[in-house]
């Protein structure tokens, strides 16, 4: 399964459930690739619930490698030069 921009929309709490329920479902039996520019601290505010955002954060990132870069967005700095 693949996630991306995990974070950059509001999500209502059925659909956060339902992503709960669903990254439940494949831990430890299936892959996970997640995207975002949120830090694991910032989650409770977008799941606007810890209770929801921590059983998730120890799911993803539990046998997980995560790469975490920094720098000026790619884009940004394309269309600022280009």
């Amino acid at each position: 399964l693949v996630i991306d921009e995990l974070g950059y929309l509001p999500m209502t709490r059925q659909a956060r459930y339902n992503l709960f329920q669903l990254i439940n479902s494949l831990y430890e039996y299936r892959s996970i690739i997640l995207t975002t520019n949120k830090d694991f601290t910032s989650w409770g505010e977008f799941f606007h619930d810890d209770n929801v955002a921590v059983p998730i954060i120890d799911r993803v990132i539990h046998h997980s490698h995560i790469f975490m870069l920094g720098g000026e967005s790619y884009r940004l700095k394309q269309k600022t030069t280009g």
